[in-house]
C-alpha cells in the first residue's frame, strides 16, 4: 500500500462552498479532489475513478442522501465523510448506521474540515493496512498448517518404511538362522 495524498469525491451543490473546499483540500494536503454537484454527477466520477474519502452533502438536489451512499456502497467502501446543514437527529443516526466516519456540519471552518478529511484518511488507511496484514498472515498460516501436515505425512511414511524394513531383516536373520542358540 503506497502513501499517497487521497482522491477525494467531493459531492456539493454549492458551486462556491465546492469550490472553497476544493482549494483548502488542495492546499492543506496535496490531494486530488474531484467534485460534483448533484447524485448523478457524482454517480458518474465514482464509475470512471475509485475514489479514497466519499465527503456527501445530504443536500443534493436530485437524490436522497441515503440512496446515493447505498449505490455508493455497492463498488466503494472509502470513508464517508457527510456535510449537513441542519440535520435531524434520524439523519444523524441513519449516517451512522450507513458507516458515516465524520459529519461535517454547515458552516465550517475549513481548517477544521480539512483536519477531519486528514484524519479519516488516515485512519482508513490504517484500517487498510490492518485488514491486508491480517490477510497475509492467514495465508502464511495456512500455508505452515499445509506444509506441516505435508511434513508429518512423510514422517509417518518414513517410519513405516522403517518398520517394513526392519521386519524384512528380522525376517532374513531368522530365516538365516544366524541368531545364537542356548
Amino acid at each position: 500500500m503506497q502513501d499517497r495524498p487521497p482522491d477525494i469525491l467531493l459531492a456539493e451543490p454549492d458551486i462556491e462552498l465546492a469550490t472553497l473546499m476544493r482549494r483548502c483540500l488542495r492546499e492543506a494536503m496535496a490531494c486530488t479532489v474531484t467534485s460534483a454537484a448533484d447524485a448523478a454527477a457524482v454517480l458518474r466520477e465514482e464509475l470512471t475513478a475509485r475514489h479514497d474519502v466519499l465527503m456527501i452533502s445530504m443536500d443534493l438536489p436530485d437524490a436522497a442522501w441515503p440512496d446515493l451512499v447505498r449505490e455508493l456502497r455497492l463498488t466503494n467502501r472509502a470513508p464517508l465523510i457527510l456535510l449537513a446543514t441542519d440535520p435531524s437527529v434520524d439523519d444523524l443516526l441513519q449516517a451512522m448506521r450507513m458507516g458515516a466516519m465524520e459529519i461535517l456540519l454547515k458552516p465550517f471552518d475549513t481548517a477544521q474540515m480539512c483536519v477531519l478529511v486528514q484524519r479519516t484518511s488516515e485512519r482508513a488507511l490504517a484500517r487498510q493496512r490492518a485488514r491486508t496484514r491480517r490477510r497475509r498472515l492467514r495465508r502464511l498460516t495456512s500455508k505452515i498448517i499445509r506444509e506441516r501436515r505435508d511434513l508429518r505425512q512423510r514422517i509417518d511414511l518414513i517410519c513405516q518404511d522403517f518398520v517394513h524394513a526392519y521386519r524384512r531383516l528380522a525376517q532374513r536373520v531368522s530365516e538365516a538362522d544366524l541368531l545364537p542358540h542356548e
